[in-house]
This record gives C-alpha cells, structure tokens and sequence, in this order.
C-alpha cells in the first residue's frame, strides 16, 4: 500500500500543472460530491416517510423545481465573471479582479432588490394551488402562499451569495463548490430524518425553511473564507464598481443566459409539466427512476466540473493541442459511462426493492430503457457543453437548445397522450436535447482543428 501511494505521489509530481489541478479537483469532486450523491439516495426514503402523503411530497418537489428556475435569471453573471476572472487570477491581475468582482455583486444586488421588491406585490394576487394542481381542500392558499415566499426568499439569497462558485471555479478550485452540495445534502437529510411529522401545512413551511438554511448557510461560510483568507485583496467593494467591467460580464454573461434558459426550459421543467398533464403523485414515481439513472450521469459530471475553467485557461495560452486530447479522452469516457447507464436495467429491480424497501414500486423496464437513453444524453452533452463553454462557443448551444426549447413542451403534450403516461415528458427531453448533440461536435471538430492548424489564431481575452 505505501509502494502504491509513493507512485501516485510520483505520478502526480510529473503531471503538467493543468493535468494536476483537473486530476486534483476531480479526486475532491468524487470523494464529496460522490458523499452527497449517496446521501441524496437516502434522502428520498426520508422524504417519503417525512410527507406521508405522495402528493404532497409530489408537490414539495414541483414547488422546488419551478421556484429554482430562478437561479438561472442571473443574466449570465455568473458564468461571464468565471470566463474573465480565469486568465485575471492566472495572471495575479487582483485590481483588475476585485473590479471584475465587485462590478459583479453590484449588478446581482440590483437584480435581487428589483426582482424581490416586484415579487412581493405580485405573489398576493397568483392562485399557487392553480399552478401546482393541488386542491384548497389538501393544502390551503394561505399555506401554500408562505411556503412559496419562503422558499422564494431562500433563492433569492442563494441568487447572489452562489456568486463565490463563479469566483471558485476561476482559481480551479471546483472540489470546494462540491463540498456545498455535501452539507446541504447533511442538513437537510438530518432533519427530514430526525423531524417529527405534523399535519401538512406545518410540514411543508418547517421544510421550506430547513431548505432555505440548508442551501445559503454553507455559501456564506465559504464566501467569508474565500474574501478574508484565499482572496483578501479581491473582496468586493462598492468603489471599485466600473461600468466598462460590469459590461464585459454581462456582453458574455448575455450569450451564456440565453443558453441557460433554453436549457432551463429543456431539462427543469418535468416535474411541472408532469404535475400539469398527470397530478404531482406521478412526480414520486418520476423521481425514483430519475434519481437512479442520473446518478451515473452526475458521477461522470463530477469528472468534467474542472474542465470548463481548465479549457479557458488553455485556450488563453493557445495549447490547442492539450484541449484535442483532452476533448478525446473525453468521449471515451462517455462511451463507458453510456454503457453503465444500460448496464443498470439489469440489476434495477433489485436495487429499487434495497432502496426503497416497503415503499418499492415494480420496475417498467420500457421506462427504464427511456430513461438510460436520456441519461446517456445528459452525459454526451456534459462532455460538449464544458468543452465549447470553455472556449466561448455557444452559437450551436444558442442555436440548438433554442428549437428544443420550443418543441420540448407541444411534443411532450403529444407523447404524454400517445403513451398515456408521463414517461412521454422524458421522450421530449430525448428529441429536444438530441439535436444539439448531433450537431455540437461538428461544429467543435471544425473550430479546433482549424485552431490547431495554425488557421485563425485567437487569443481569449
């Protein structure tokens, strides 16, 4: 065992500096994230026990689902200050950083005080229990309305506080954002586990809460670490805001909100369109197949979480030759995790009556089918999207999220009809991701080796 550890630690010693901060960060991202993967498994049996009801629970998950869709209405802030700070903090730029950062948690505060301000009066007069498809007689509008605010008021903290996963992302620090997915995870298993049930409008507004501290606790612990011991000189500070920065975020944060919301549209919205063709029950049986087959998929994502900011870096430094390679080894890896995604249907059933245990449900194995395709695809466009966010290409994603957004909710009416089930809501996530997927690595293909030719040479700024 220690003649093993002493080759790793010389195998790593010779490995590049960009091979060792991916292989660092993915090593970090497996042990974490992979922790708070297991613990979300045990969080669905201790939901289930907590709510009772599946159409409660049911609507707990819709209610998150759509209420989160708000976190991707940051007008590409935060994914246009990642791109920036990359080659800033590279370059120990830290004037030119605290300006890009500070610019950056001015606007989200604009955005968070206008959105909330506006938000308060118009929440008074929305029926939620229309929205949701959930009767007055099982959960009244009064409760349903403060559930709604709390957890609204919890994304909304989380809107500008998850800026310091931006900033993380930049100094190739990634392992450390997984690390607050593992404490939210804790906290809100400890309590769904530990809690008492009551009646339903008790359960729902003391979980909305939990939440609420569950996911902001964790990000301010880290931002406060980050600005007062790894950045101290780049703390945001209202005088150092400067227009020409706050625009540089914002002309490429624009591209990437665009995507972000077409993709929003695309993979978010099954739960609520599930709770709108079926009922909000359907969503626990959507949600144990989903949980499982993404499982793998969310593995392999913990591989590609330093790869974005690792591409930026390289493409800055024009080592295209280093992003081919990695770009290769990239789509085998994929293959694998593709074939561990079918390879699952084999032992489903049995791991479904582990999990759930009295609460199993018996598989449907075209459903199983149906969601290992879609997997697969969550998995092949992970490889692309981290690829060509990397380089700043987002005209196929633009371009090709933008149709299946369009499509996705007509053909998932249609399929929803035809199958007489929801799993046709999963179909039309299939078709509506798949045409990005065919056309991405043409497009890819052709930028870098035009790139590596020697054709074209472009410098990231």
């Amino acid at each position: 065992m220690v003649y093993l550890i002493s080759k790793l630690k010389s195998l790593i010693r010779k490995t590049n500096e960009n091979n060792r901060t991916i292989l660092f960060n993915t090593l970090g991202a497996f042990l974490v994230k992979g922790g708070a993967l297991i613990i979300s498994l045990f969080t669905l049996p201790a939901y289930i026990n907590y709510f009772e009801n599946q159409r409660i629970l049911g609507l707990w998950f819709t209610m998150l689902s759509v209420l989160s869709w708000i976190l991707t209405f940051d007008l590409g802030i935060g994914n246009g200050l990642r791109n920036h700070l990359v080659p800033v903090i590279t370059n120990k730029n830290d004037l030119m950083a605290k300006k890009y950062i500070s610019s950056a948690y001015l606007v989200i505060s604009a955005v968070v005080l206008v959105t909330v301000g506006f938000s308060m009066i118009v929440f008074k007069w929305i029926s939620w229990n229309s929205i949701f498809n959930i009767p007055n007689s099982i959960v009244s509008e009064k409760a349903l309305y403060i559930t709604v605010c709390i957890i609204f008021s919890g994304i909304m903290f989380q809107f500008l506080l998850k800026l310091i996963s931006s900033i993380l992302y930049a100094m190739q620090k990634s392992a450390l954002i997984n690390l607050l997915s593992l404490l939210t995870s804790i906290i809100t298993l400890t309590y769904v586990s530990l809690a008492k049930t009551s009646d339903i409008t008790s359960n729902l507004i003391s979980m909305a809460i939990v939440n609420v501290l569950a996911v902001n606790i964790p990000l301010i612990v880290v931002s406060l670490i980050v600005f007062y011991k790894k950045l101290p000189k780049c703390r945001p500070n209202i005088r150092f805001f400067d227009r020409k920065y706050a625009n540089d975020i914002m002309k490429l944060g624009g591209a990437f909100f665009w995507v972000q919301i077409m993709y929003m549209i695309i993979t978010t919205t099954n739960e609520f369109l599930i709770t709108w063709f079926t009922g909000p029950d359907r969503v626990v049986e959507y949600q144990i197949y989903n949980k499982l087959f993404t499982l793998i998929g969310m593995v392999f994502t913990l591989a590609l979480t330093p790869i974005w900011s690792a591409v930026t870096k390289a493409f800055a430094e024009q080592r295209y030759e280093w992003i081919i390679k990695l770009y290769k080894i990239l789509r085998i890896l994929a293959l694998v995790a593709v074939l561990c995604e079918f390879g699952m249907i084999l032992i489903l059933q049995f791991g479904v009556d582990i999990w759930l245990g009295d609460n199993t449900i018996k598989v449907n194995y075209f459903y199983a089918v149906i969601f290992a395709l879609s997997g697969s695809i969550f998995i092949w466009n992970g490889v692309l999207s981290s690829i060509a966010n990397g380089l700043g290409q987002l005209k196929a994603q633009t371009i090709f999220f933008t149709i299946g957004a369009i499509i996705k909710i007509p053909i998932a009416w249609i399929l929803v009809m035809v199958c007489d089930s929801w799993i046709g809501i999963v179909i039309a996530n299939i078709i509506a991701m798949g045409l990005y997927c065919i056309v991405q690595p043409i497009s890819l293909n052709k930028f870098l080796k035009k790139r590596d030719s020697g054709v074209d040479k472009y410098v990231y700024k």
